[in-house]
């Protein structure tokens, strides 16, 4: 598992373990693209228009039932309040990095 290489910090410190870019990340990501895929998709008026809340609606659900998931049903893996909080935060930057480049440009 790659979150057991890291060294282990203080619980305050754990807002900044190095593990905590990888989730920035992977849910910045999923957020812009999935704003994009919403904005762009030609089908549905109410998902183009909606697609802000919606995303960040399911990026929220994500955040927390992968924390929860690790924590009750995969072994030798916990879910921890800092991770779903660097889930929170990328969600937030994908939203900005959508909004100042998809967004603004409709």
């Amino acid at each position: 598992m790659p979150g057991l290489n890291f060294q282990k910090l203080p619980a305050i410190l754990e807002l900044f373990h190095p593990d905590k870019l990888i989730h920035l990340f992977i849910f910045g990501v999923y957020v812009f693209l999935q704003i994009r895929g919403f904005r762009r998709q030609p089908v549905f008026p109410s998902i183009r228009r909606n697609a802000v809340w919606m995303t960040l609606l399911i990026g929220l659900i994500l955040a927390a039932g992968t924390e929860l998931l690790q924590n009750y049903f995969v072994q030798m893996r916990y879910g921890s309040i800092y991770d779903f909080i660097a889930n929170i935060a990328g969600c937030l930057i994908g939203w900005w990095i959508a909004r100042k480049f998809i967004i603004k440009n409709s």
